[in-house]
């Protein structure tokens, strides 16, 4: 008899959020996203400051980068204030994804990762992950994922595509 079996793995890493970094990250202008009403302030169509968010995070994630062998491919900052959230939602199904957590509190919301086809399928799995500042992971874009109602004001993170 032969069993088979898939495995998705977040990786979690920690790199320290100095407070020169956090200073830099919290002076990126964030927007309401207004094809989005419900989203989170975040820079995603704020190209002029792009190349700065990823050299600072080339810079500040060097070793990890070398140590899984990827490159950054996009990158962008969001903030949470209370009672917003970030529904269930995929990344790119080619691409591994990543999250930071930069600011926050211990009441900050959890990412929370379900297992593929969720919730069209249901294997009953799921990982919550506690929001603890320094806290990097790397994970598969196409696992579902999401940020449940903050309960803070000032959950800050960095996401983005890596290849």
């Amino acid at each position: 008899m032969f069993k088979h079996s898939f495995v998705y793995s977040v990786i979690e890493e920690y790199v320290e959020v100095d407070d020169k970094t956090k200073k830099i990250i919290k002076n990126f202008k964030l927007y309401k996203d207004k094809n989005i009403p419900s989203m989170n302030y975040n820079n995603f169509y704020n190209t002029e400051e792009y190349q700065k968010l990823i050299n600072l995070l080339n810079n500040k994630f060097k070793d990890i980068l070398i140590k899984y062998k990827i490159k950054i491919k996009e990158c962008w900052i969001q903030k949470y204030l209370k009672n917003s959230y970030h529904s269930l939602h995929t990344h790119s199904f080619d691409k591994q994804s990543f999250v930071w957590f930069i600011d926050g509190g211990i009441k900050s919301s959890p990412i929370k990762f379900f297992d593929v086809g969720w919730p069209l399928v249901s294997t009953n799995q799921s990982i919550e992950i506690p929001f603890k500042i320094g806290t990097l992971l790397i994970f598969p874009g196409f696992l579902p994922h999401e940020v449940q109602v903050n309960k803070t004001s000032n959950r800050l993170i960095v996401s983005g595509n890596v290849f």
